[in-house]
């Protein structure tokens, strides 16, 4: 009797943590578009941000030299650099896309650095954000596109590394290596 009634206890919990589970997974499906596109923007603006932990005129200068376009806006009071309209295919390519053959679509990259300290050490908000834009015919107004965020990434990489190697340079000078 103990053995039958514990049978039909256990296929009662069984029951409710499968129904459970089932009804918890189907609402979490109804439910998870909306935090996962807040996620996906919150991701995104933060990928196109960084943090160097150098001299402010240090970043400015390796903000310069990881930006391969002729620069519209250079203004380093502000913290403002900005490139001239870059034709979409004349610009960055990724290396698993081909070239575009659409000419009406340009972008600009503008860069943002803000200085601050973190901890007591000084630190330099780096944003990066790359501005696309098609336009159909004279008459109309450009349509934005969105960026997939490739080259705001690789544009941070490439001041970091000049950051690393100005560093690497002068620890070189001096030690007397160079």
């Amino acid at each position: 009797m103990q053995r039958i009634a514990k049978l039909i206890f256990n296929r009662t919990i069984a029951k409710f943590i499968l129904t459970s589970a089932v009804s918890g997974g189907l609402l979490g499906c109804v439910s998870s578009p909306r935090i996962s596109d807040r996620g996906s923007k919150t991701i995104a603006k933060a990928s196109n941000q960084k943090v160097f932990y150098y001299s402010y005129d240090l970043v400015w200068r390796a903000a310069q030299l990881s930006l391969r376009y002729p620069i519209a806006v250079n203004n380093m009071d502000n913290g403002n650099m900005e490139t001239e309209n870059v034709k979409l295919v004349d610009g960055f390519l990724p290396p698993h896309q081909e070239a575009p053959t659409s000419t009406g679509a340009q972008y600009k990259i503008v860069m943002t650095l803000v200085k601050g300290k973190v901890d007591g050490r000084d630190g330099v908000r780096v944003t990066v954000n790359k501005n696309l834009a098609r336009t159909r015919d004279f008459f109309s107004e450009p349509e934005a596109l969105v960026s997939d965020g490739l080259e705001e990434r690789a544009i941070l990489y490439r001041m970091d590394r000049e950051l690393i190697i100005d560093e690497a340079i002068k620890k070189a000078q001096t030690k007397g290596q160079l």
